[in-house]
């Protein structure tokens, strides 16, 4: 008997390697959403280290120029906050789009290794029907042979 083969092997294979493909994009997405993340955190760090320093400074009297600076320094990091939190909801609806693509990859893999194995499975019950009916015909000529022989 020869060996099973599943005629849809190579789009099985394909949209394994498109699944993985994805999962590389998804996982570059999040590693740009952790970047963002960790930039927005490092500015607001700043923004409140430069804040206690202002409130420093104006206890111990700063120029009316002075606190112009800091006031357009701070718009100035209000403004990065504001970029990076748009970049990063950009970049997270599209993880959303990809994950859902991941999603719909793995059910079609699914289904495809379902539809897999149960063709593999028919073949083999047909492969054991074909042999049980090989040795019955064996059998029934083996008994011919020994009546005709009697």
């Amino acid at each position: 008997m020869k060996k099973f083969v599943f005629s849809l092997e190579s789009v099985l294979r394909y949209k394994k390697e498109t699944l993985d493909m994805l999962k590389n994009e998804m996982a570059q997405l999040q590693m740009k959403i952790h970047e963002l993340e960790s930039n927005i955190f490092r500015i607001k760090q700043e923004y409140a280290g430069l804040n206690r320093t202002l409130v420093l400074e104006m206890q111990a009297g700063v120029e009316p120029g002075g606190i112009a600076v800091y006031k357009r320094y701070f718009a100035n990091l209000d403004y990065q906050v504001h970029q990076l939190e748009t970049q990063k909801f950009t970049v997270r609806r599209a993880a959303s789009s990809k994950q859902k693509e991941i999603v719909r990859m793995k059910s079609d893999i699914s289904g495809l290794e379902k539809l897999r194995d149960s063709q593999q499975k028919e073949y083999e019950a047909q492969g054991r029907k074909e042999q049980e009916q090989l040795i019955e015909e064996f059998v029934s000529r083996q008994n011919q042979s020994d009546r005709c022989m009697a």
